[in-house]
Formats: structure tokens, sequence, C-alpha cells
């Protein structure tokens, strides 16, 4: 299969000289999905950001719904595999009883920072293009192979530290989890007051604060 022999980069960033082209497309197509959508990002365009021959994403790929997923999916894989690895621990040190709620929203919250402080582009990129495509048929069909499964075990767990609560009410407490993520995507941007969320506050402290947040919401439904 060829190599990029003519392409040429479309912007200045340097990339790791030990990413693969497999590596090179998939940042590439997060990057692009994230600015222009599936449909508005072309293969081409794809390939000439990622300086490989179009013919190797066909090669690595197949289609561009399929790129479209495992982009979407390598993050959430690891952001959940992150969270079950927590909540596991959690429910070894509490045996046999139940973590504290504010344990459990670090559980949910904790592994995006950690990917923010490891490389804040790349989960910038990730919440673009997944919500870029919210309730098209591939977004339904990712979500219910990644965000599904995480958001049961979770409400299980969550249930099982407010009793008194309706499932409804606990649902809708990790709906606002995934919500407030958000405001994580570009701390540093200004808000709809005008005003920078990171003006003050480091990432730990926005972390902190939005796990004490989601704690106090959970809270009123003891």
């Amino acid at each position: 299969m060829p190599t990029n022999d003519a392409a040429t980069p479309t912007n200045d960033e340097a990339r790791p000289s030990t990413a693969s082209p497999r590596e090179r497309i998939m940042a590439a197509a997060a990057k692009l999905f994230a600015q222009k959508g599936l449909h508005g990002a072309g293969l081409r365009e794809i390939a000439r950001e990622a300086m490989v021959n179009v013919n190797l994403i066909a090669y690595h790929f197949k289609t561009k719904e399929e790129l479209y997923a495992q982009v979407i999916e390598a993050t959430a894989n690891e952001l959940n595999s992150a969270r079950d690895i927590i909540l596991e621990a959690l429910d070894h040190r509490y045996s046999p009883g139940v973590p504290p709620v504010s344990e459990i929203m670090y559980a949910f919250v904790h592994p995006v920072f950690t990917i923010i402080e490891r490389d804040e582009q790349v989960w910038r990129y990730f919440l673009g293009a997944y919500r870029r495509e919210t309730s098209t048929d591939i977004w339904n069909d990712v979500n219910k192979r990644t965000t599904v499964p995480v958001m049961r075990r979770f409400t299980t767990a969550l249930h099982r530290s407010l009793p008194s609560a309706k499932r409804s009410d606990v649902i809708f407490v990790l709906e606002l989890a995934i919500q407030s993520l958000a405001i994580s995507e570009e701390a540093s941007s200004a808000s709809m007051l005008g005003e920078s969320l990171a003006a003050d506050r480091a990432p730990q402290d926005l972390e902190s604060q939005l796990i004490r947040g989601l704690t106090a919401a959970a809270a009123c439904f003891l």
C-alpha cells in the first residue's frame, strides 16, 4: 500500500515522529470531525492533514463512518476503562457498604481531567466530534457501545448510595454530570458571562468544583 509521496500538511502543527500512519489518520480525523462534522470533513482533507495517501484511510478503516466510530470509541473506551477501575476499587474499599456519592462522582469526572492533563486537545476534539453528530444514526450506534454501558453501571452504583431516590432521579444526576463535563472543553474560553472559567482556577480546581456541584445536586434526592 503506498504511503505519502506528495501530500503536504495543511498546518504547521508538529506531530510526533513516532506516530504511525494510522495514528496520524485518527488524530487528523478527530480534529476535522470536531471542526466540520462527519459529512463536512472529506477523506482527502483528512489525508492531507495526516500527511498520508488517501488510499491508506480505506486500507485501515474501509469507510469514513468506521473512521468516525473508531475515533470516538478510542477516547470513550479509555475514559470508561478508567471509570470502571475506580468504581471497582470503591466497591472493594467500602464493601459490604456503599461508596459515598462524592467518590462516585469523582470516578465519573476524574478520568476526563486525566486526559485533559495529558493532552487537552485530545479531549476538545473528541467532545467536539461527538457533539456534532448528536442524535444521528452513527452517534446512536457508538453510544450503545460506549456511553450506555457505563451509564448503566454508574446508575446502579449511584442508586445504591441514594436508596431513597427514584431511578429517574439518579439518571438525571448522571445526565447532569455528562453535560457539565462540556465545561471542561475549553475552560480558558469566555463563558456566556464573558469571563473565563480558568481565570482564577487550575484544572484541578475546576474538577473539584464540578464534583462538589454534582454531589450537591445528588444530595437533593437523599
